[in-house]
């Protein structure tokens, strides 16, 4: 009997649901409703059960193993090399790889890994390459309560990068960019393999192309993102837009030349972008344009998903078995 696995991701003005059955697959998008956050857009996660119950009914999602892909916020994520040991054992060395870069002691978090194929070298010297990650304990039972009264049990909580990994699961040694073009921020990804390579936030997102919409037309935040959406008086081709466009673009191009530095020969294949902004035309010209790399389809990853495979990548990847 096929299995039915939930996967959620809730971004800054919407949640993504997968629904997995089998080969069978289902992706929704729902807006979250402005009251949901305070003011410094912070999710109020004990006003959101209300909301999540009529989701789950009107999208009617069944009793499954439920999965929900954390903020880049809540979580640090990198690629560790450790000796091999008990499980518990590596999980209890997990704190000593994050010295100096977390705030507050280890009991404020939940540490996870995921076990990544050694090389013949790695074996040879003894080390175990691992996907570790620092996940915020008190966000991590805040958004577990707030699933559970909505009657979601939530099994696993996952870093954005392991949702990318399963995703790239089986493309052998294809290096790859997934850039997460965000309401708040954009977060740049580099994998290759099941390894995770590059990370990086840039504090650029939607809200400041709102800023920049609204201070050119004279409206307010909301409508400047309908206006941007729509293309209202041709707004994308206004030099403030695409000036910011190229400045968001400069910063992936960072991520790109730090990846291509590093992990010579490494050439990446192509670009996946993701997010609200990765329809945007001004942004994705700007973006190829300044990497010199290939847009790829999202679609290509999560097959059946439509036009909704950019916005859902990551709640696909958290729904899907694979590392951990």
């Amino acid at each position: 009997m096929a299995r039915t696995r939930l996967g959620f991701d809730m971004g800054s003005s919407s949640l993504k649901v997968a629904v997995l059955h089998g080969e069978s697959l289902r992706v929704e998008q729902v807006g979250l409703p402005e009251e949901l956050r305070d003011e410094n857009g912070a999710l109020r996660t004990q006003d959101v059960p209300p909301f999540l119950r009529q989701v789950r009914r009107k999208l009617r999602l069944p009793m499954a193993p439920a999965a929900l892909v954390l903020p880049r916020s809540q979580t640090v994520c990198r690629l560790v090399a450790m000796p091999p040991m008990p499980a518990a054992q590596i999980q209890a060395s997990l704190p000593g790889e994050f010295a100096g870069v977390l705030q507050g002691g280890p009991d404020q978090y939940q540490w996870g890994c995921w076990a990544c194929t050694a090389t013949a070298e790695e074996r040879e010297k003894g080390r175990l390459p691992v996907i570790a990650a620092a996940m915020a304990r008190q966000k991590l039972e805040a958004y577990g309560e707030m699933f559970a009264r909505a009657g979601v049990r939530i099994r696993e909580f996952l870093p954005q990068e392991l949702s990318i990994l399963r995703l790239t699961a089986g493309r052998g040694e294809e290096a790859l960019c997934f850039v997460d073009l965000g309401h708040r921020r954009t977060r740049v990804t580099v994998v290759c393999g099941d390894r995770l390579r590059v990370t990086k936030r840039i504090t650029l997102g939607g809200r400041h192309l709102d800023r920049v919409v609204a201070d050119e037309l004279g409206v307010d935040a909301g409508t400047a993102d309908d206006y941007k959406r729509s293309n209202h008086q041709n707004i994308l081709s206004a030099p403030s837009v695409q000036a910011l466009c190229e400045r968001i673009a400069a910063e992936i191009l960072k991520s790109v030349s730090y990846y291509h530095r590093a992990y010579r020969p490494g050439r990446l294949r192509g670009v996946y972008l993701t997010g609200g902004g990765a329809s945007l035309p001004p942004l994705r010209y700007a973006i190829a344009a300044a990497t010199g790399l290939e847009l790829l389809d999202p679609g290509t990853l999560i097959p059946g998903a439509g036009e909704m495979a950019a916005a859902a990548l990551f709640a696909v990847g958290a729904a899907l078995p694979g590392l951990g």
